[in-house]
């Protein structure tokens, strides 16, 4: 498998887009998330729409599935049924299968895509026109191109006594490396994926920098929405579960925010973000346009 950080936008940062990721196995591209900034990234990547097969959404924040509307006008044939490119010498669908657990695919289109796409050409469209959904029953697996994957809900936000989750990604494969996208997981309960953390080779874990003095080491204060650097790397300040070294040796570490990029941390200390992640444990942070092959 091919894994290349793609970049999806979110609402901390301009720059460092990196919250997707495109995985190409055997000639079959699968997107993770489409946040606004994906079609600005797949230009910048030279890749094309029309080069995505599946699509998987992980959650319905505007981060993660603000270009959909672009896959569905791009992609759809207002002409033609079923829809197929004729100009490929073998026929590919233009509608991109759309991937997701069920209960989340079905609140996409009631909450959000129906208010963009639900009515034109003086009929009223469905999500199926424009995809053609895949919906994951709750604690149920699929096959991708031969790796067996598995959907893990995470925490993302706790709002009052209501949980929205998030769906992690564990692709898992004979002979190959397991490998688990968080897609965004808050850290205040570590043991509800450390399972999948030790089953990984590896991970690719969010992680928000803001509210961490770098170089003092200590945490100030995080959203409440995504793990944060102190408590992955555990610092004491941070007053959280600590991974051990052994996970923390498989993560790669994708930021969120534009001084990561200018070597600064949130109160303005330079610091080299790269260097401080191998020295806390990690294998670093991924960078948007970055290639990977397991």
């Amino acid at each position: 498998m091919k894994v290349t950080v793609v970049g999806c936008g979110n609402a901390f940062s301009n720059e460092s887009y990196n919250q997707s990721f495109l995985l190409e196995e055997d000639g079959r591209n699968l997107l993770m998330d489409v946040g606004y900034q994906v079609p600005r990234a797949l230009k910048d990547l030279g890749i094309s729409h029309e080069d995505i097969d599946d699509i998987y959404i992980s959650h319905l924040h505007a981060d993660h599935i603000g270009g959909l509307e672009y896959f569905a006008f791009m992609r759809y044939d207002w002409m033609n049924k079923p829809r197929k490119y004729s100009d490929r010498k073998e026929p590919k669908s233009l509608a991109p299968k759309l991937i997701g657990n069920v209960q989340l695919l079905d609140d996409l289109w009631h909450k959000t895509l129906r208010g963009g796409l639900g009515s034109m050409e003086g009929f009223v469209a469905k999500l199926s026109t424009f995809f053609e959904p895949v919906p994951i029953e709750p604690n149920e697996s699929f096959e991708w191109q031969g790796w067996n994957v598995e959907l893990v809900q995470q925490i993302h936000i706790m709002s009052g006594s209501v949980i929205t989750p998030s769906f992690g990604m564990v692709f898992s494969k004979k002979g190959r490396d397991t490998i688990y996208f968080t897609t965004d997981s808050q850290h205040c309960s570590p043991r509800q994926i450390e399972d999948f953390y030790r089953k990984a080779d590896i991970i690719f874990q969010d992680c928000e920098c803001v509210g961490v003095n770098a170089r003092d080491k200590i945490f100030a204060f995080g959203s409440g929405v995504h793990a944060n650097y102190a408590q992955l790397a555990g610092y004491p300040s941070a007053n959280s579960p600590v991974l051990s070294e052994e996970v923390k040796a498989k993560m790669w570490l994708s930021h969120y925010q534009d001084f990561v990029l200018q070597d600064k941390d949130f109160f303005g200390n330079g610091v080299y973000w790269d260097g401080l992640a191998q020295e806390d444990g990690f294998k670093g942070f991924v960078k948007v346009g970055q290639k990977f092959e397991f």
